[in-house]
C-alpha cells in the first residue's frame, strides 16, 4: 500500500518544499478518511470531483491505481509511475531529492 510509505518521505522533505497531496479517484470518502485516520497520514487529501471538478482522468490521464506524479515548483509533471512496490519509495527519495 503506497500512502502509508508516502508519509515518511513527506517526513524528510516537507521542510525543503515538498508536498504530498493524494487524490481519492474513486470518492470513497468514508473508507478513505477511515485510512488516513487509521495510518496517521498528515499530509493532504483530496477527493476527486465529478464533471468538469473532475481532475484524475481529465486533467492527469490516470489510466490505473496507484498512479504517482512529481511537479515541479513551476507545475511541470516530471515524473510519473503506475503502481507501487514495496521499494518504489526509495526510487521517488531519489527523484525527489533531484528535484529539491
Amino acid at each position: 500500500m503506497e500512502l502509508p510509505r508516502l508519509q515518511p518521505l513527506y517526513e524528510t522533505y516537507k521542510d525543503q518544499g515538498f508536498s504530498v497531496v493524494v487524490v481519492d479517484g474513486k470518492r470513497m470518502t468514508d473508507l478513505a478518511t477511515k485510512f488516513i485516520e487509521k495510518n496517521g497520514l498528515t499530509y493532504t487529501a483530496l477527493e476527486n470531483g465529478e464533471g468538469d471538478a473532475e481532475v484524475v482522468k481529465s486533467l492527469f490521464l490516470v489510466q490505473g491505481y496507484p498512479t504517482s506524479f512529481l511537479i515541479d515548483r513551476d507545475g511541470r509533471v516530471v515524473y510519473s509511475h503506475l503502481g507501487f512496490e514495496p521499494g518504489d519509495e526509495e526510487n521517488l527519495a531519489e527523484e525527489i531529492e533531484s528535484l529539491l
